[in-house]
């Protein structure tokens, strides 16, 4: 006989690492009685739950490990405001093509021209498609290290050895 007992399920839930279905169990099942979705519509709006919630775990730790100095949208940047850059050139780069095809990106320019947004914009989009992502500042000629915004972040880092390591994760 199958116990249905509340406890019981939520350890099984709990051993399977089925923490979001745990967590919300009664409000989904309820919602899923509401919609009255067949039982196996209502194992599918479960594991989508899970997904979900995996999902936006993953891309939060992988925003953290990236080292973003903020965080930015490419929604956010207001290319009228910076006409000298191409939206389709940056739109086709958030497809993150380059990724795939094994490329690195380096955004470089002028202080004040959104190095940074973009470099950030476009972490979180590969990010978002799975990738991992890590930002790193650069020094500039006077051995001070910069973000890409041009700030002076004090930090002495070998921006090379930062990239290999990050390429192992």
């Amino acid at each position: 006989m199958v116990s249905t007992n509340t406890d019981e399920l939520a350890q099984m839930l709990t051993r399977l690492k089925l923490t979001a279905i745990r967590d919300q169990l009664d409000a989904l099942l309820d919602e899923a009685a509401r919609r009255q979705m067949s039982l196996r519509e209502t194992v599918v709006f479960l594991c989508e739950a899970e997904i979900a919630r995996k999902d936006e775990r993953r891309v939060h730790m992988a925003q953290s490990l990236a080292k973003f100095p903020y965080l930015r949208t490419l929604d956010d940047f207001e290319f009228d405001a910076q006409p000298s850059l191409d939206p389709r050139q940056i739109r086709d780069l958030a497809t993150c093509r380059w990724i795939a095809n094994g490329d690195a990106l380096l955004v470089q320019g002028p202080p004040g021209v959104g190095k940074t947004h973009l470099a950030v914009g476009l972490g979180r989009e590969a990010i978002r498609r799975g990738s991992s992502v890590l930002f790193i500042g650069v020094r500039t000629g006077n051995g001070s290290e910069q973000g890409a915004g041009g700030r002076t972040t004090g930090r002495a880092a070998d921006p090379l050895r930062q990239a290999q390591a990050a390429d192992r994760r």
